[in-house]
């Protein structure tokens, strides 16, 4: 299986991320065009940002410079081949260096840098290296990175990446349909150079759903949905990205000793709210072939104690609503499953800006409970009747989950109930199995 969730946080690092031009000149971002990201865990744990670049640069390397230096791994002379290696390789030493466990175990010097415009011999080989997509860094950096097949692979990359620089910089046609035309003439140029071009285009159409224009979000739907099944692995793994940004941006204060303005340069982190819903609706329309793939996300997004602990239930109810909105019976065994392995808590936020995890437990209620929310809601559109097992067990855990359970249990039987023991008795009537309620 491609590891798609690398690549989607590879692809959902920089800000304004989209793919048409935004109204103040902006460019979108996608295609690769990115590095490295934290993990999209909820926000209950500190990271350190792994990337800072102001995405003018990397859209103009990538569309421009690259293009060029890829282009001359066509040449006949090798020493052309090896001017192109050694932006990536050997490889600069990173700014942190991690533990088995994935932990920041040392730190060689700071990045983000304060100022980018004084930049360290360190700090500037690493932006640099950096400003290249991991997998053309990938490619160059292989044992038979020269082979003609690599190579003209590689000069291949540098064409859709010519076409990714039109289509994200370009002026949107004031026509819709002129528009759309446009979208679906791109998509077919890069279809054509095969699975890495759908690759790039799968990647660029993720990330164009975070733009707040909806036209945009459907375009992109729209080429997602025609893709079909190669699409639906990077968009379950984009699910657990939530969007999030790291952003450069400066903010000016007046000196109170001077009354001269002082500039500073900040990092802060952005998300789309409705990112996660546009995935979702896009896996939607894709159909019921996506349900093995989101009972996959589920199942193997666990601890090493079968647990998912913490914040997770933000990305996990996605997953959850679809299953349910999918009318998969088959679902059932996860979505039961939930119930006893995630482990609801929230953090309190001041802890976590001090770097510790501190439970608050008036949120952690109120989470687990619309937790429960969304797992009852989901197990009565599956329409399997073994589910009034898992909304009995829902409903005991709070009084106040009954109106939503019965209507559940209505949906799932045909059968209205008032409560628990009558939901009981419907069950035993059924021959639905109670064990473990």
């Amino acid at each position: 299986m491609k590891n798609w969730f690398a690549l989607a946080l590879l692809l959902l690092a920089l800000a304004g991320c989209s793919g048409q031009q935004s109204s103040d000149g902006g460019g979108g971002d996608g295609g690769g065009f990115g590095a490295e990201a934290g993990e999209g865990d909820g926000g209950d744990e500190i990271k350190e940002p792994t990337i800072v670049l102001d995405r003018s640069d990397v859209q103009k390397f990538r569309g421009t410079e690259m293009v060029d230096l890829l282009s001359s791994l066509e040449a006949q002379e090798p020493d052309d081949w090896h001017r192109v290696r050694r932006h990536v390789y050997p490889i600069p030493r990173a700014p942190y260096d991690f533990d088995k466990d994935g932990r920041v175990a040392r730190k060689n010097y700071e990045w983000p840098p304060e100022d980018p415009d004084d930049l360290s011999d360190s700090q500037r080989r690493w932006r640099s290296y950096l400003l290249w997509p991991e997998h053309i860094r990938e490619l160059l950096q292989k044992k038979d990175w020269d082979s003609e097949e690599n190579r003209r692979r590689l000069s291949n990359y540098g064409r859709m990446y010519a076409l990714l620089h039109e289509f994200q910089t370009r002026q949107p046609y004031a026509s819709p349909t002129r528009e759309t035309e446009y979208w679906s003439r791109f998509a077919e140029s890069l279809l054509a150079y095969g699975e890495d071009g759908e690759e790039l285009l799968i990647a660029n159409m993720i990330v164009a759903m975070s733009n707040p224009i909806e036209d945009v979000c459907l375009r992109a739907q729209d080429i997602l949905v025609q893709i079909g099944d190669p699409a639906v692995e990077p968009l379950c793994a984009s699910m657990w990205t939530s969007h999030r940004q790291l952003v450069m941006a400066t903010e000016e204060e007046i000196d109170p000793e001077t009354g001269r303005r002082i500039s500073k340069t900040v990092y802060k982190v952005f998300g789309n709210p409705n990112y996660n819903k546009y995935i979702s609706d896009t896996l939607y329309r894709i159909g019921p072939r996506v349900v093995p793939q989101a009972i996959y996300e589920l199942e193997y997004s666990l601890n090493s104690d079968g647990k998912s602990v913490g914040t997770t239930w933000r990305y996990r109810k996605y997953f959850v609503e679809l299953l349910g909105r999918l009318h998969d019976p088959k679902a059932l065994r996860s979505l039961e499953a939930e119930i006893d392995r995630v482990v609801v808590e929230e953090y309190d936020p001041e802890a976590l800006r001090a770097g510790k995890r501190v439970i608050d437990k008036a949120a952690t209620d109120t989470a687990a409970f619309t937790w429960r929310e969304h797992l009852i809601e989901a197990i009565g559109e599956l329409g399997n009747p073994e589910g009034i097992r898992a909304l009995i067990k829902l409903w005991k855990m709070d009084d106040f989950h009954e109106v939503p359970a019965i209507g559940a249990i209505f949906e799932l039987t045909g059968k209205r109930v008032r409560s628990l023991e009558e939901a009981r008795e419907l069950a035993k009537s059924m021959k639905v199995d109670l064990k473990g309620e």
